[in-house]
């Protein structure tokens, strides 16, 4: 049922934008959007805005995108908004799905439906003391603060979760490591933006005043903080990750060095295995195209280098870019009143928006990974062929650079440079291949039209053809001499 709950959520964030807009007849849009104290929407309401204050009600549902948004009034139905920062203060009938860097319901918000669940995407999400979520809440992002009410579950995946209020329900969550001190290079990195959040150290804490009714199940590299007196014993799953620099150093206990070296290890299988597995399956299912790529790396390692990283940047933005295209295509066929077709639209959409972003980042991480341990593998069996004269098959030269990547890429401190390393390597032969392949596909219909104009055999094919030279008008030497009966082109 819990499962149940959080697919169903995380569709309802998919179609952020396809609520059934059949009674969608109010739109809002521009640089500063209001609704004052006295004015009321009575109709689902669209809005697209830099700034958008609810001060008044929204009878309906309210759906749609702001840079900054304020609900202090009153919306009737759910929300469904996408915003930089949102500001809950007044009342919600329905649920409320949000997208977005920072969502926060202050005291004097919350939401007023029984059946009302918050379901947040989100690098922060905040329910002040005092809100009240009468149903559940699911939510992904940096960190999660209830210090409200919740009357429901609580399902979180994230780094940090801090709970003071209560819960009803149960609790699950998978967060960060407490122990861990990247917050505070991640906070001075927001202050460049232009939102108002702080954040909270990663980890579960569960403060002494909080309350929960059901069971708290977490999974953390490290135990949570857990001050309060719970009704349920909480049941903690360790996830094991590999020790950094200074952990490393701080080993002195040898039990301490063999448990390290088990996970470093475990680290290196697991590696191997991914390597292995995808580059043994392209290279049976496209072998030409593998040596190919293989060709174009070792023709052009430093150009592939540039160009994969620069691809690799260039994409967030450009999914980024697709989504809100995809967005304002949803928003468009919703004012449109096309009932069934927008959220059809949106659903295909959002599958087309999740197809290419897997497929493009199964490339860009294994795929890729796999070409450079492959290119590795070569490059060492043949300097090893030289000396022993023997030949070994492509898929000998696949493990033994997979080997050397996994041990390399598990490494503390390094191992994350030169995975993203081989990645950009990898990325950047097969755009450079992909390009020499489009380009040559582009010159082929011209080279077709260049081919030379078969010239006739027979005479009487050759006297629909124009003479080989020119008529100046005047016969040439020799012309004037001609045997009785001889016939000229074109002449009768």
């Amino acid at each position: 049922m819990r499962m149940t709950r959080v697919f169903a959520g995380l569709f309802a964030l998919l179609l952020l934008f396809a609520a059934p807009p059949a009674e969608a007849r109010e739109v809002l849009q521009g640089d500063q959007c209001k609704i004052s104290p006295t004015e009321t929407i009575n109709n689902d309401l669209f809005v697209l805005c830099r700034t958008l204050v609810i001060d008044g009600r929204v009878s309906g549902n309210l759906m749609g995108a702001a840079t900054t948004a304020e609900i202090n009034g009153t919306v009737d139905g759910d929300v469904y908004l996408l915003a930089g920062q949102l500001t809950v203060s007044g009342r919600l009938g329905g649920s409320l799905h949000f997208v977005g860097p920072a969502m926060e319901i202050t005291e004097t918000g919350g939401l007023i439906d029984p059946s009302g669940d918050l379901l947040t995407a989100s690098l922060s999400t905040t329910v002040d003391e005092g809100a009240a979520i009468p149903n559940s809440v699911i939510s992904a992002g940096y960190q999660l603060v209830l210090d409200g009410a919740v009357g429901g579950e609580v399902n979180f995946w994230g780094s940090a979760l801090q709970i003071d209020g209560s819960v009803a329900g149960d609790v699950n969550a998978d967060v960060g490591d407490s122990e861990s001190t990247g917050v505070t290079e991640l906070q001075t990195f927001l202050t460049l933006l232009p939102i108002d959040l702080t954040l909270v150290r990663p980890g579960l804490r569960v403060g002494e005043g909080a309350s929960i009714d059901g069971r708290l199940s977490y999974s953390a590299p490290s135990e949570g903080v857990i001050e309060a007196d719970l009704a349920n014993t909480p049941v903690y799953t360790p996830v094991i990750v590999q020790p950094d620099l200074v952990q490393i150093t701080a080993i002195t206990e040898p039990e301490d060095a063999g448990r390290e070296i088990g996970v470093f290890l475990r680290q290196v299988l697991r590696e191997f295995a991914a390597l292995a597995f995808v580059g043994a399956l392209a290279l049976l299912i496209t072998p030409g195209a593998m040596q190919a790529l293989l060709r174009s790396l070792t023709s052009r390692p430093l150009p592939s280098l540039g160009l994969g990283l620069l691809t690799f940047i260039a994409s967030f933005p450009v999914l980024v870019i697709l989504t809100l295209l995809s967005l304002l295509i949803i928003f468009a066929l919703g004012l449109l009143q096309l009932g069934d077709f927008t959220v059809a639209g949106a659903a295909l959409l959002g599958v087309a928006n999740l197809s290419f972003a897997s497929a493009f980042y199964f490339i860009a991480i294994f795929v890729t990974r796999a070409l450079a341990c492959l290119w590795l593998g070569r490059f060492i069996v043949r300097m090893l062929r030289n000396r022993l004269g023997t030949n070994v098959s492509v898929y000998v030269e696949l493990i033994v650079g997979c080997l050397v990547l996994a041990f390399l890429f598990s490494l503390p401190v390094i191992g994350w440079l030169i995975s993203a390393l081989s990645a950009f390597f990898g990325l950047g032969a097969i755009l450079t291949y992909l390009q020499g392949y489009f380009e040559a596909r582009r010159r082929l219909p011209a080279m077709r039209m260049a081919t030379p104009v078969r010239l006739p055999s027979r005479s009487e094919d050759a006297r629909h053809y124009p003479p080989p030279m020119l008529d100046s008008g005047s016969h040439g030497p020799g012309m004037d001499n001609l045997p009785e009966g001889f016939h000229w082109w074109g002449e009768d």
